[in-house]
């Protein structure tokens, strides 16, 4: 009898130190801040080609590939509006002359290079808000800092918990 307690307290005892002992890590993500400034230029250059690089840059996919979804369908208009326009016989079953079918299709042109420019347009001007709201929901601060012996600025970034 005195065998089993002295074996059921070792196998207590033994589970209780391998428990303590054990580290338990879980997903450790380090943020960093985004720059708003950082974010309004992606969606300038590179936002261009592809309508929502800045929003992806500050981690707002929905809206991301909703611009990106919406330069596509512009595209596409301007595509169709291309064809229309550049081959009128082919679309006067639809009705009208050839003339009438050309400037429906300059029209639809029109609509989509101002859904292109509008969805460009939008991603520039919502990119930096949208590095701000980042950094807002994930307590994050994004500064420029100068150090006093050489005026080279250099990211700070800090953390509030």
């Amino acid at each position: 009898m005195k065998k089993i307690i002295a074996i059921i307290v070792l196998i207590c005892f033994s589970t209780t130190i391998f428990a303590q002992s054990a580290e338990v890590v879980i997903d450790e993500t380090i943020l960093e801040p985004k720059d708003p400034i950082l974010a309004t230029v992606i969606a300038i250059g590179p936002g261009l080609l592809a309508h929502g690089f800045g929003q992806f840059y500050a981690e707002n996919f929905r809206l991301g590939l909703l611009l990106f979804s919406l330069e596509l369908v512009s595209l596409l208009t301007i595509g169709v509006g291309y064809l229309e326009y550049s081959n009128p016989q082919n679309f006067t079953i639809i009705g009208g002359n050839q003339d009438e079918v050309r400037r429906a299709g300059a029209i639809v042109i029109a609509f989509g290079l101002t859904g292109f420019v509008a969805t460009w347009l939008a991603d520039i001007a919502l990119a930096g808000r949208s590095a701000e709201q980042y950094n807002i929901e994930h307590n994050l601060k994004f500064k420029i800092q100068q150090e006093s012996n050489n005026l080279i600025p250099g990211l700070m970034y800090s953390y509030n918990f």
